[in-house]
């Protein structure tokens, strides 16, 4: 980030740091879904702890674009990028202090290997069902903004309006909803959130008013609350403790592929199927992402 302020206008060079960054930072969204696991011992207690990284998380959501609005405000994008620059330092003294230590590794622990993990028949289920989950959170992340403005006559302002219900729900629910479904058999809750999470597109074949899209938004994000601390807690289960580092890397990298495929996909569709072909497609997804993961939750084995 305080690269990104020192070359200006020099976009190649910009390019070139914003994919290092994305390179360097890949480990970040993995590593704390392992330290979860290494942490909280009981299995059963793991999707609180998923619950409350994710409140945390949407709480930076939440005050993240204010704050940068702020800072280009008073000081302009070099004011903005070293922000960011010292907030991320921020995090890291905090986690260094604050994190208890883990124990050494031992002479079990190891790198798993790719092959390692897609030969893992319940995980590598589990990954196609997050692949499929997160074509769906894609197409609510990049694809219903775009199409609700075009096509929708939304204007942007009131997608930003919008879109703040997410945090919002998240904040004040996410921990209370994880603690009502915990009740309800992990392969039934996973592939209701998932569905939860696609379904709801179908609601726009019929109504497009600001009512219909905020009913697509609420019905998404209740799904999503479930289905996030559901899978990584599943993930969490599946992953041989030795090398868990390797299977959540895994589980992340599913998030690349997902919001290429999202909006590419979607948007030939409409150009080329008409806007009611797009929600169809995400609502068969849907039924992907919880046949997947019902099946990756059943072939799970007991593991100690």
């Amino acid at each position: 980030m305080i690269a990104l302020a020192v070359v200006g206008d020099r976009t190649a060079a910009a390019f070139v740091l914003i994919i290092l960054q994305g390179a360097i930072g890949a480990p970040a969204y993995s590593l704390d879904r392992v330290l979860v696991a290494d942490l909280i011992s009981e299995p059963g207690e793991r999707e609180a702890g998923y619950a409350t990284i994710r409140v945390a998380s949407n709480v930076g959501i939440l005050v993240g674009p204010p704050l940068a609005a702020l800072l280009v405000y008073l000081g302009g994008w070099t004011a903005f990028l070293l922000g960011i620059a010292a907030l991320g330092a921020a995090g890291a003294v905090l986690a260094a202090v604050l994190l208890p230590a883990t124990a050494r590794p031992s002479a079990e622990v190891r790198a798993g290997s790719i092959r390692e993990v897609v030969r893992d028949r319940p995980f590598a289920l589990l990954l196609l069902s997050n692949l499929f989950s997160w074509i769906d959170y894609c197409a609510f992340e990049t694809v219903l903004p775009v199409i609700a403005v075009s096509a929708y006559g939304l204007s942007s302002s009131s997608w930003g309006l919008l879109i703040a219900i997410s945090p919002a729900l998240v904040i004040l629910g996410q921990l209370r909803l994880t603690r009502a479904t915990s009740r309800i058999p992990v392969a039934p809750r996973l592939a209701g959130a998932a569905l939860l999470m696609g379904l709801p597109f179908l609601v726009l074949l019929a109504a497009q008013s600001v009512a219909a899209i905020a009913a697509v938004i609420v019905l998404f994000i209740l799904g999503e609350m479930v289905w996030m601390p559901t899978s990584q807690a599943v993930a969490a289960e599946l992953a041989p403790e030795p090398s868990r580092g390797s299977y959540f890397g895994a589980l992340a990298a599913m998030t690349g592929p997902a919001w290429t495929l999202a909006p590419f996909i979607a948007f030939q569709l409409r150009d080329h199927a008409g806007v009611h072909s797009v929600w169809l497609l995400f609502a068969a997804v849907a039924f992907a992402a919880a046949l997947t993961g019902v099946a990756a939750t059943r072939a799970r084995p007991q593991r100690p």
